[in-house]
């Protein structure tokens, strides 16, 4: 059976499941100017009834914001890292919410921003793999290991950003959170990933920068659960992980023998 090595020692395996954002792709690359510009929008809204944000715009999304007003960085921990489109449209309508503006006029306006948030940066993202995963992915594909996704982001979105970054032809499977009837950190993606692949959970490894991601795998019964923190990030919020590694050249796929 092929493997997965790191630090000398091979962990076999079929298939890796990968989580998406913070994973594949640098997060704040791919979501900061979206993120800026939907808080941008929801602060005017605010503005607009005479309120601000409850209890401030870091708290509220999980960001750290520079001199400028944009975001520098954020919690691997928090609502931005790793909400779904549903968890957070609820997070930001309670903003508006509790500026005494009608919960479907609230949930409206979010979706709203959200969707003009999106149009301006079409085709403006850069979406570029992290260093060293598109080697990794080339040599299991060579050793036989079947590659998914599971993300918290759409299905469609998702494969779209697959295709940006020249990614998609190399993903058996592409598992969003609409294909499942619980999000991370339930199973259910790692399972609906590997049920597509046709693997058992025991022979999968599972890659992702977050606890979600950790304990999605744990609950899954994959056999092993990496959590990566690209570019020197924190690693504290994946104390669950069986390993943690700083980028993909620490890793490599073997054939087995």
């Amino acid at each position: 059976m092929p493997g997965l090595i790191f630090e000398g020692r091979t962990y076999a395996c079929e298939a890796i499941v990968f989580d998406k954002d913070g994973t594949l792709f640098d997060f704040l690359e791919l979501w900061g100017g979206w993120a800026d510009e939907l808080l941008r929008r929801i602060e005017a809204e605010l503005s607009n009834i005479g309120a601000s944000w409850t209890p401030g715009v870091e708290l509220a999304l999980g960001v750290k914001l520079g001199v400028d007003g944009s975001i520098v960085d954020y919690d691997r921990a928090g609502p931005l890292a790793l909400a779904t489109v549903e968890e957070m449209t609820g997070a930001l309508a309670w903003q508006l919410y509790a500026a005494r503006l009608p919960w479907h006029e609230s949930v409206d306006a979010v979706r709203r921003s959200a969707r003009a948030a999106e149009e301006r940066l079409n085709g403006g993202r850069r979406i570029r793999p992290l260093p060293g995963l598109a080697r990794l992915l080339e040599e299991a594909r060579g050793a036989g290991v079947k590659l998914a996704v599971a993300t918290s982001d759409s299905t469609a979105s998702a494969e779209k950003h697959l295709r940006s970054a020249g990614l998609d032809g190399l993903f058996a499977a592409v598992c969003g959170r609409d294909l499942v009837r619980e999000g991370k950190p339930a199973p259910d993606l790692a399972l609906e990933a590997c049920r597509r692949l046709g693997v058992l959970p025991a022979r999968t490894i599972v890659i992702g920068d977050g606890g979600a991601d950790l304990e999605m795998a744990r609950r899954a019964g994959a056999a092993l659960a990496i959590g990566i923190a690209a570019g020197g990030g924190p690693r504290g919020h994946l104390e669950s992980a069986d390993f943690v590694i700083g980028g993909y050249e620490e890793l490599q796929v073997g054939a087995g023998s």
